[in-house]
C-alpha cells in the first residue's frame, strides 16, 4: 500500500512539474510573439503617422 502511495505522489508530482514548465514556455512564447507583433504595427503606425495598422490590427485579433 506504501509504494502505491508513493508511485501516486511521485506521478502526481512530475504532472504538476510538467504543467508548470509548459505554463511558463506558453507564457513566453506568447509574449515573445506579441512583442514582435507590436513592434511591426508600432512601425506601420509610424511610417503612416496613422493609428489605422493598429485599428486593422485589433479587429484582425478580436
Amino acid at each position: 500500500m506504501a509504494d502505491l502511495i508513493t508511485d501516486i505522489l511521485i506521478y502526481a508530482g512530475i504532472g504538476i512539474i510538467t504543467f508548470t514548465i509548459g505554463m511558463i514556455l506558453g507564457y513566453q512564447l506568447l509574449i515573445m510573439y506579441y512583442t514582435k507583433r507590436f513592434m511591426v504595427i508600432a512601425k506601420e503606425c509610424s511610417d503612416t503617422d496613422s493609428v489605422v495598422p493598429m485599428v486593422d490590427e485589433l479587429a484582425r485579433e478580436s
